[in-house]
């Protein structure tokens, strides 16, 4: 097995992991724009860096709260109503209108790689990715939580009040047909980069791999990292990836080594360098 796993890789290039390492950041950059344009339509005087150091701080709540996204949007919404100067329903609006933008890229991008897959001889017959199970987990867990916190009389009010604020931000979104498409497209671009740092790894083991095949495959290793089970979606992203990976025609060994290079770059070094601009930003803040 140590063997196989050295083999593996040694099949990496250099090349591929910058590759992977420039799209993560290119990905990371066009996130933060979102966000920013987002929190500036919402009349907050929040800069562009200032904003990335936001989302960086979010990043590291994603990394010790359980599931993907869980402990992180409420770390940017607290963050945004210190840095940005507005309420904290204007905060939640924001990321309400964020999600909202993001989720609806998702899905569109995971609808075209199920047509193209359905499209294809055997596509999805070769790779069980076992949606019926991942999302409505998710699904259920969310709904659960909502139904509770909603049984409390103050959180009653806070969300009427957001509810409020958030027609009113969206309202001004409409306002602005042009700048919402902008947003979407932005948010498609943002998803469609996942099937690309993908395939830039898997392309080194599988040369005649499939872009939406291996594309799949990210996107419900993402759904099952985003179950409120680990820290981060730490060991269910990686046992799903490399299982759908096996079931593509990946030798188990080389199913690992990508599990591993792209889950390093698209999660751990993210946190890394979240630290590391951290650090900078208040060093250039004391001085």
């Amino acid at each position: 097995m140590i063997h196989s796993i050295t083999h593996s890789i040694s099949q990496v290039t250099a090349w591929s992991v910058l590759l992977l390492v420039a799209l993560q950041v290119v990905s990371q950059l066009m996130v933060n724009l979102q966000w920013y344009l987002i929190a500036r339509q919402a009349g907050t005087g929040i800069s562009f860096a200032d904003m990335l150091r936001v989302n960086c701080q979010g990043a590291l709540a994603d990394s010790v709260t359980p599931g993907v996204k869980f402990g992180g949007e409420v770390a940017r919404a607290v963050q945004l109503s210190r840095v940005g100067g507005c309420s904290g329903e204007d905060a939640a609006a924001i990321v309400a209108l964020q999600k909202m933008f993001s989720i609806g890229g998702m899905l569109a991008v995971v609808l075209l790689v199920l047509l193209v897959l359905a499209g294809l001889s055997g596509g999805l017959h070769r790779a069980d990715f076992r949606f019926e199970a991942a999302v409505p987990a998710g699904v259920i867990a969310a709904a659960v939580l909502l139904a509770g916190l909603l049984l409390l009389p103050r959180v009653r009010r806070r969300v009427r009040s957001f509810g409020r604020v958030l027609r009113g931000h969206i309202a001004g979104l409409r306002g602005r047909p042009g700048f919402s498409a902008a947003l979407a497209a932005l948010s498609l671009a943002i998803w469609m980069l996942y099937p690309v740092k993908m395939y830039a790894v898997c392309v080194q083991f599988l040369p005649d791999v499939g872009l939406m095949s291996v594309g799949a495959v990210a996107f419900v290793s993402y759904t099952v990292a985003m179950l409120p089970i680990f820290p981060g979606g730490l060991g269910g992203f990686e046992a799903s990836m490399s299982a759908m990976l096996v079931s593509l025609g990946f030798a188990l060994s080389d199913a690992a080594v990508i599990t591993v290079i792209f889950r390093f770059v698209t999660f751990w070094l993210v946190m890394l360098l979240s630290l590391v601009y951290i650090g900078v930003m208040r060093c250039v803040v004391k001085h």
